[in-house]
């Protein structure tokens, strides 16, 4: 196993520990709010067969089962940290005691690489649903129908499922706003190339927030955790233990590194 502390974070971290001891270090600007929710219609639910005639209620997420906060919103339990959301209203389902039918939920984002699953809260955890998403014509918006058997709350748990989708957003290179920053990441020799793991560190400018990472610009058969974010403490540290990628011998990528406020980009590869 081989552990890398990047050269690079190394120079940046003596270069912002002068900046901070000079009191020149740039200020962070506020955290950008939560994503605002469109206004959707309201889930559809259809009887196929079975019981014909049972009750809906639409429930706003604030009375959702199964959630916790994360960066000022209310998401599913059971997912790391940042990885999904909800999106549109639920639907409590009772007095279906037989038979199928057809949830369908309006959501957004498809064509920038948001995608998901319908889900059924159990009473402990989330149960994602085979859903089938389908684009409307002439709208930004599709349908996400996944088949029901039954009473319950269910929802649509959103998450990205195409990261090269997502729309790029100009922020600067996280070097140039002063403070600590420090990365590590681990990588081990196997099956005719490397695994990629134990990524984290600590920006100390981005405290109780988000890092997300991204690989790009990658040679052909490098597979696994392409994406991932997960939360920040309260000293800018983040870690992503859970997470991992293969890497073919001769290979290479970027590592795109996101927080709110800034971004950087490492090259990695054999010879790293």
């Amino acid at each position: 196993m081989k552990k890398i502390l990047i050269p690079f974070f190394s120079l940046v971290l003596v270069f912002s520990l002068l900046v901070s001891v000079t009191g020149t270090a740039a200020a962070l600007p506020p955290p950008p709010p939560p994503p605002a929710t469109p206004d959707l219609p309201e889930p559809v639910v259809t009887p196929v067969s079975g019981d014909m005639e049972f009750t809906t209620e639409f429930i706003p997420i604030v009375q959702f089962p199964g959630t916790t906060e994360f960066n000022q919103m209310l998401v599913p339990v059971g997912f790391p940290a940042g990885e999904a959301q909800f999106e549109g209203d639920g639907v409590i389902v009772t007095g279906m005691d037989s038979g199928k039918a057809t949830a369908c939920f309006y959501i957004t984002g498809t064509q920038y690489g948001w995608g998901g699953k319908v889900g059924l809260w159990d009473g402990t955890k989330w149960v994602k649903l085979a859903t089938t998403i389908t684009p409307i014509e002439e709208s930004n918006k599709s349908l996400a129908c996944a088949t029901i058997t039954g009473d319950g709350t269910y929802a649509f748990i959103r998450y990205v499922v195409n990261a090269s989708l997502l729309p790029v957003v100009s922020k600067p290179n996280c070097g140039t706003l002063g403070g600590i920053i420090i990365l590590s990441i681990s990588n081990s020799s196997g099956d005719g190339g490397l695994t990629w793991f134990n990524f984290g560190g600590t920006f100390s400018q981005n405290p109780n927030s988000w890092v997300s990472y991204r690989i790009i610009n990658a040679t052909p058969g490098i597979t696994g955790d392409l994406f991932a974010q997960v939360p920040s403490d309260a000293s800018g540290n983040f870690n992503f233990l859970a997470y991992d990628w293969y890497m073919p011998y001769g290979g290479y990528f970027t590592l795109h590194v996101e927080t709110p406020y800034c971004f950087i980009d490492l090259m990695l590869g054999d010879d790293s």
